[in-house]
């Protein structure tokens, strides 16, 4: 701080400038209000503040690119508070997993309907296909397909398919229809089959992803590679999607801002580029250490005929052969859906998929505020200005007013024209290929492609400009292409494939013999000295806005003196400027229907961003009021209390995203800031959002839509929770079980037995289920429930459950066992002898619960006893399914024994019977006799702890008996062939 401090001193006394990245004056402010929250505030702390007050009171800011500064997406955040894992994980993005697996089934079905409406790229079997939603139609048919399949077949962690065909109408309209009525929202939310605790989550995820417009915004608004894509560069580097500024230019430092939106254009990523060789080996690496193995493996190689045999077989796998595994084995798995979804469910989204319960924010609006100084902006285009902060005034200078209407002017001169680029599948070629043809067959010859509309995704840039040399005839005497390269620096390539810096080689000086190819990230900024008669072809994309086209347009520096464009139009940008402008599907489009349908863009893109430009605008008023109260002539004196009052909710629940309003209500932006309704800022800002018809401020598009622009030198710290040392409880052999070896008998009220399920009592899945439930047959001893001294530790018991291992059996005196008793590992070494010897009462059994199907099952408990068992000795079907439960066994032996499990633990395992009524978690209600069942709540979500959480440390179950039967799935005997 001191260096800081010496440096303004200095710029002070000499009258310097200095040169700061906007974010670096929000994060210094970020800053200290963090530093005086965290109540470690000292000496240091408070030289922050008195820096915030110096700028404050003492400097005159001087913005460039004002456009990109005082962006709506331009948002410094500090997160704050421990973060974890986000809610409702992992099902979270298995379900969304799940989901656009349907999607891609449906995706290809539709588009022979409706052409026009959706594109779908072809894919190999098990691979998922590139889909880009055109029109509302095809969305319309998408997710009508989607829940007919939802309402049929159900979902992982959704059973929806066992209610009844009423039930499931109500479920489907109240996740589709974005506005509720109140009698369609309780329908829901008061019926407890429906609405409880383990498919809340559920019901309220699909109702973001239907109604919120989730799957339509990422399949219909945003493009792979242009909007969205995986970025290799970040630090710390990330694996989740980010946003992209232009075709394969991921913006630095943003982050989309919702979940939701996150999982599914990560998903999307990886399905359409496919795994790397790295990330093929960590997947490789976690599978062969887990548990389902073999299953798991064998769903990624089903879609793959041409894998050799040796290879089908997790068995056959080498990873320590690398050249083996890379040349053969990889190619057949490097794009199948279920081998990125493995890796995503199990390595990106656990590790990646975190969030804080606060944040501190600021965002442009802080950076134009009115300050003891004025500060100045300069831009390009008064396109932005409605979304300026309300401090920020736009200033026409009388010399530049004529500046726009020139342009448009020098754009519909007759020497520019549109033309029609025909679909790939029309000439049997690439996207690319097409515009390619489309230039060279142009009666008046182009030598630019401005590729603004990002139309060319196939082709690398230098790949375009191999291709265009190519197909270019040599008596247009172009020898050369000028293109940018991956590092951002202008090249040229010949027809001999030599590749040079354009600077630096002899076509600097030669242009008329290049042509040029500008990618969409280029086609702003980008000045070349091209000769009067070039023509150049601008292709146009979905949501491409007045400025950026005309900015792309603008490279031709000559343009209405001599130089030309003509607009190269898709059919999907077609069916958008012919509907703009009012024409026929099938009419000729000119250049200013082009115009027109560009400003309609900008319109638009205003009305997108202005719901988050009034929220940073409240956030600014609120934040403002604070600072007025801390702030004196003398300085900022800011308390722990004070600094608190800038925290903002961070993680928000899906409730808060996504569970409907019991009335229509957009919600109040005065209300939301916390300020009084005669704040004139304010009403200023929601006057303008009502100009725009842009006032659902607090729509889920707000965040969706929008990213945040992340400090780079936000702090991540990470602190490592330990277990708490405890200390080990000491053993101890009772009377009462020797006496019960001796005698077969229990005595009434003994301590030393309780029944087995008791033992999870201080578990953190005893508080979802009622223990007493279960039946009292199944026993354990008080050393084998006693491992650990637990008080004053915090926390619940789930790491400390000592495994089924050794069990006691006794017939009381018949041939068939009545009671099951679990003991701890030293009691069994210490009854062993007293069991050799020929008076017992009981019997000693190995037991080990089956966790993978290459293990046989042990739960008939005959693998191993003491004494050996008589002949006539038999085990209770009960007894075992209940000691299978409890002891973390995964996997039914046969189908009955599925079928006694369900009945025992009511739940469904056939469909629903007329009179039954079943939870949408599978929990029988009433039987189909009008009785009630054994268990009056349902125990899916204690189950599931107790299986997945408590037993397997909390490892995924989803491919074994259990995983399927807790996701709502409906087991059948081909499941145990």
């Amino acid at each position: 701080m001191n260096g800081i401090y010496d440096m303004i001193e200095e710029c002070k006394a000499f009258g310097g400038v200095l040169l700061l990245q906007p974010e670096h004056l929000l994060s210094f402010q970020l800053m200290a209000i963090e530093k005086q929250s965290t109540g470690h505030a000292g000496a240091s702390e408070s030289t922050y503040l008195d820096l915030q007050h110096f700028f404050n009171s003492n400097s005159r800011d001087l913005v460039d690119e004002s456009d990109e500064n005082f962006s709506v997406k331009f948002e410094v955040l500090y997160t704050m508070g421990d973060q974890r894992h986000i809610e409702f994980s992992p099902l979270r993005w298995t379900l969304i997993q799940c989901l656009l697996t349907s999607v891609a089934r449906a995706a290809p079905v539709i588009q022979k309907q409706l052409p026009e409406s959706i594109e779908v790229s072809p894919a190999a079997r098990g691979q998922f296909p590139r889909i880009r939603i055109l029109r509302q139609d095809a969305l319309d048919l998408l997710l009508g397909d989607l829940l007919q399949k939802l309402s049929s077949v159900g979902l992982p962690g959704f059973p929806l398919s066992r209610q009844s065909i009423h039930v499931r109408e109500r479920v489907l309209t109240y996740i589709s229809r974005p506005i509720l009525s109140p009698k369609q929202i309780n329908d829901v939310e008061r019926n407890p089959e429906l609405f409880a605790d383990t498919t809340k989550d559920a019901l309220l995820l699909l109702r973001g992803l239907f109604a919120g417009g989730l799957l339509g915004y990422a399949l219909g608004q945003k493009r792979w590679r242009v909007n969205y894509g995986i970025t290799r560069d970040r630090r710390p580097p990330t694996r989740l999607a980010v946003p992209y500024r232009a075709k394969d230019c991921p913006a630095p430092r943003s982050d989309f801002s919702h979940t939701d939106v996150v999982v599914i254009l990560t998903c999307l990523c990886f399905y359409y580029q496919g795994l790397s060789d790295d990330e093929l080996f960590l997947s490789f690496e976690h599978l062969i250490i887990s548990d389902q193995a073999g299953a798991e493996y064998s769903s990624w190689v089903a879609d793959s005929p041409e894998l050799p045999e040796t290879f089908r077989r997790i068995e056959g796998v080498n990873l320590k052969d690398r050249t083996l595994m890379v040349d053969v084995v990889f190619p057949h798995v490097r794009k199948s859906k279920a081998v990125a979804d493995y890796f995503l469910s199990h390595i990106v989204f656990p590790k990646e998929m975190r969030e804080f319960p606060h944040k501190l924010s600021a965002s442009g609006w802080d950076i134009g505020q009115q300050r003891g100084q004025p500060t100045t902006g300069f831009s390009g285009t008064n396109d932005s200005r409605h979304m300026l902060p309300l401090d920020v005034k736009h200033l026409d200078l009388e010399d530049q007013k004529h500046t726009n209407a020139l342009v448009i002017d020098n754009l519909l001169r007759p020497e520019n024209s549109v033309a029609s680029v025909p679909r790939w599948d029309e000439v049997l070629c690439s996207d690319a290929e097409a515009l390619l043809q489309l230039v060279l067959s142009m009666d008046r010859s182009v030598e630019v492609i401005l590729d603004v509309g990002a139309q060319i995704l196939e082709l690398t840039n230098i790949e375009v400009a191999r291709a265009w040399l190519k197909m270019a005839p040599l008596e247009r005497k172009k020898e050369a292409v000028v293109f940018f390269n991956d590092s951002d620096d202008i090249c040229v390539i010949n027809r001999y494939g030599q590749v040079e810096q354009l600077y630096t080689s002899p076509y600097a000086q030669q242009l008329d013999i290049c042509l040029v190819f500008l990618d969409e990230a280029h086609t702003r900024g980008t000045d070349l000295k091209l000769p009067v008669y070039y023509r150049a072809a601008v292709t146009l994309g979905a949501n491409l806005t007045k400025d950026k086209l005309v900015q792309a347009c603008m490279r031709m520096r000559k343009l209405g003196q001599g130089q030309s464009v003509v607009f190269c139009v898709s059919e999907e940008i077609k069916g958008k400027i012919c509907a703009c402008s009012g024409k026929s599907a099938d009419s000729e489009v000119s250049v200013s229907d082009v115009l027109l349908w560009s400003i309609s863009e900008t319109h638009t893109d205003i009305r997108r961003g202005l719901p988050l430009w009034a929220m940073q605008g409240a956030r600014f008023e609120r934040q403002k009021k604070v600072w007025s109260e801390i702030t004196t002539v003398d300085g900022i004196s800011m308390p722990k209390a004070q600094a608190e009052r800038f925290l903002e909710k961070e993680a928000q629940s899906l409730e808060d995203r996504y569970r409907p309003l019991q009335a229509v209500d957009s919600g109040s932006l005065v209300a939301d800031a916390g300020l009084s309704s005669a704040n004139p800022r304010l009403v200023e800002i929601e006057k303008r959002c009502q100009a725009f018809n842009s006032v659902d401020y607090k729509s889920s598009a707000l965040q969706e839509e929008q990213e945040r622009e992340l400090s780079p030198e936000i702090e991540k710290e990470r602190q490592l929770e330990k277990l708490e040392e405890v200390a080990p409880e000491q053993h101890a052999l009772h009377p009462h079980v020797r006496n019960f070896v001796s005698t077969g008998v229990i005595p009434a009220s003994s301590p030393a037995f309780v029944p087995a399920f008791q033992t999870l009592k201080s578990t953190s899945a005893a508080k979802h289920f009622n223990l007493a439930q279960f039946s009292t047959d199944l026993l354990a001893t008080a050393d084998y429930m006693k491992t650990v001294d637990l008080q004053g530790v915090k926390g619940c018991a789930d790491w400390y459950q000592r495994p089924v291992q050794w069990i006691l059996s006794t017939t009381e005196g018949s041939q068939t066992v009545r009671k099951l008793v679990i003991i701890s590992p030293y009691e069994a070494q210490e009854l062993l002898s007293q069991l050799m010897r020929p008076s017992v009462k009981v019997n000693l059994h190995l037991y080990a619960p089956r966790t993978n199907t290459a293990f046989p099952a042990l739960d008939d408990l005959k693998f191993y006893t003491v004494p050996a068992l008589k002949p006539s000795w038999t085990l209770p079907s009960h007894l075992k399914q209940l000691l299978n439960v409890y002891g973390g066994q995964l996997y039914f032996t046969t189908f009955t024994d599925y079928q006694d499990t369900c009945d025992i633990l009511s739940l469904a395992w056939h469909p629903t019977l007329e009179g039954m009524i079943v939870q949408a978690d599978g929990h029988i209600s009433r039987r189909e006799d009008g009785t009630p069942s054994q268990f009056n709540s349902s125990p899916v979500k204690f189950l599931s702890i107790l299986l997945s959480g408590i037993r397997r440390d909390c490892r995924g179950i989803e491919k074994t008996h259990w995983g399927k039967v807790l996701g709502g799935e409906l087991l059948t005997e081909s499941d145990f062939d």
